[in-house]
């Protein structure tokens, strides 16, 4: 399940770098350039962060259940 996630969020992640190629090249719009832009820097930021949450809580959990 897990490698299917991946799957699907690095082929969102490959189109949207393919889509802001063609944007730049062919398209005049420039709120539309910057939109794509701002999702291909910010959403590979959100999906580390979350990861990096995630592995430090359950590390905490680990943790807490050691000293039990």
């Amino acid at each position: 399940m897990k490698k299917f996630f991946a799957i699907i969020i690095l082929l969102l992640l490959i189109f949207s770098l393919i889509s802001t190629v063609f944007v730049a090249i062919f398209s005049d719009n420039i709120r539309l350039l910057f939109v794509f832009l701002f999702i291909d820097i910010v959403m590979p930021v959100i999906i580390y962060a979350y990861l990096v949450i995630i592995k430090q809580i359950r590390n905490l959990d680990k943790k807490e259940d050691d000293k039990e």
